[in-house]
């Protein structure tokens, strides 16, 4: 019997007995993943070019890919043989795993991680720092996805440029794995998503162990998203896929989210003000054309030689002025306020590839 699932992107041909003679059963559980078989006759290597932001620097990854690895992957059949009663776990994991580790993209990923490497001694990075350029380099490849899209390669979203959620993130996993990273897929199959898991040593996902890290757009490890695209939140517990044998820790998670926090403290701060400052502008435009009505009367009665009259409204308007210029004065105050904690929260989710600047630029500017 065959049948075709599709589950983030991976296709299964499901083999639950296959008759190899009359009246014999072969029942063996197994799990046979596709992997890359280079093409021949591609000569000249694809560069893949990216530029990025990282920190307080412009980065450019130029890495040279081995075209005829390229086009076999690009070419290979995606689809996932299951023998016998293989539980959706194990096959999941399975497939994963082959993508992120196929040795034909051994070169690939030596050559980016060279680059990673002289970038990261001649900036003097620390061990989360390095995470986080790599980081950056996936998150700021452009998200791109369509309509039961297998997943692809990490060598094809390398030279491509652009990955969905599952793509992205194998790449991510194979290049800090083999930097002795403890990571792992995080896949939540009911949402259809993928991120990756950050071994940490704080702001750890639900009870994963891990942090959660989003590779669809630029953000900060230990943070997820509020919901994907669409309005979905993660609801379901993610299938964990370690991948690699790592032992460094990510050890700036208090960090990220002391920088959330502020960030989701200023949102809510603006949210609250927001009532108050449009009252207060409703109140100042009713008293100011109120005071310029006034005026214009009292033109009319210095006009018309009805001295009297005029001085009897002067202190009335002197009293509505300085009413008027009071609230004006707090007024400003509260929009001081209002705009300082809208640049907080704009420069945080603005400034993701730069975790450690942004920390110090958001202790500094937050109001007490």
């Amino acid at each position: 019997m065959h049948r075709t699932i599709k589950s983030l992107g991976i296709i299964i041909v499901v083999l639950l007995a296959v008759a190899l003679a009359a009246g014999y059963v072969y029942t063996r559980q197994s799990v046979v993943v596709p992997h890359i078989v280079p093409q021949s006759g591609q000569t000249s290597p694809i560069t893949a070019t990216h530029t990025f932001l990282f920190e307080k620097s412009t980065i450019t990854i130029s890495v040279p890919v081995n075209a005829g690895v390229y086009a076999g992957a690009k070419a290979t059949d995606k689809s996932v043989s299951i023998y016998g009663n293989v539980s959706e776990n194990i096959w999941v994991t399975d497939s994963y795993l082959a993508m992120v580790n196929d040795t034909a993209q051994n070169a690939m990923y030596e050559s980016l991680l060279s680059q990673f490497r002289k970038i990261r001694n001649d900036q003097n990075l620390t061990s989360d720092e390095y995470l986080e350029l790599m980081a950056a380099y996936v998150q700021s490849l452009t998200y791109e996805t369509t309509p039961d899209n297998p997943a692809k390669y990490p060598v094809e979203t390398v030279v491509n440029g652009a990955g969905d959620c599952d793509d992205k993130s194998l790449l991510l996993a194979g290049l800090l794995s083999r930097e002795g990273y403890k990571v792992s897929l995080l896949s939540f199959s009911p949402e259809s998503h993928m991120a990756l898991g950050v071994g940490s040593t704080a702001s750890l996902y639900r009870d994963t162990g891990y942090a959660y890290l989003e590779t669809t757009n630029l953000s900060y490890v230990g943070v997820p998203p509020e919901e994907l695209a669409g309005g979905v939140a993660l609801r379901s517990e993610p299938l964990i896929i370690p991948v690699g044998t790592g032992t460094t820790l990510y050890a700036s998670g208090a960090e990220t989210a002391a920088v959330n926090n502020m960030s989701l403290s200023a949102e809510q701060k603006t949210k609250t003000m927001e009532p108050t400052i449009s009252s207060l502008s409703s109140d100042l435009t009713a008293q100011q054309d109120r005071i310029y009505r006034m005026e214009a009367q009292m033109q009319a009665l210095r006009s018309a030689g009805n001295t009297g009259a005029y001085n009897a409204q002067v202190p009335t308007h002197n009293t509505l002025v300085a009413e008027y210029n009071a609230k004006l004065a707090t007024y400003k105050g509260l929009v001081a306020t209002y705009d300082t904690y809208a640049e907080v929260h704009n420069y945080i989710i603005t400034h993701a590839y730069d975790r450690k600047g942004t920390y110090a630029w958001a202790q500094a500017n937050m109001p007490a």
